[in-house]
């Protein structure tokens, strides 16, 4: 008898595809480096500029690549277990809490004088 549509196998590197891959990396590191650049960079220039803007279209961008992995790549947590929508929300509540915190940190810092 066929396994049923709700049980899902774990999907390894080979079943997941290239696409699959640099997604979820996107989203689960390369992302959040880019994020930690540019709230460094934001904290030495210290006004508001193109680098804010940038930072929260990293932000959305990360909110829509775990979007896109979950619903169209079958997405894994960082545990290998199938994701859900209520894993991207609360991925989507954490990273824009932690992303305001930085973004805020970021401008705060940077108003004191080297």
């Amino acid at each position: 008898m066929a396994q049923s549509s709700k049980q899902q196998a774990p999907v390894d590197a080979e079943q997941m595809g290239c696409l699959g891959l640099v997604i979820r990396l996107t989203w689960l590191a390369a992302g959040n480096i880019a994020l930690v650049i540019l709230a460094l960079l934001i904290g030495q220039r210290g006004v508001f500029s193109g680098l804010d803007v940038a930072f929260w279209l990293v932000a959305v961008g990360l909110i829509a690549a775990r979007h896109f992995d979950i619903t169209r790549l079958n997405g894994q947590t960082k545990d290998g277990e199938p994701a859900t929508l209520k894993h991207w929300r609360r991925y989507v509540v954490r990273l824009l809490l932690v992303s305001t915190v930085i973004w805020g940190a970021a401008h705060a810092l940077s108003i004191y004088p080297r």
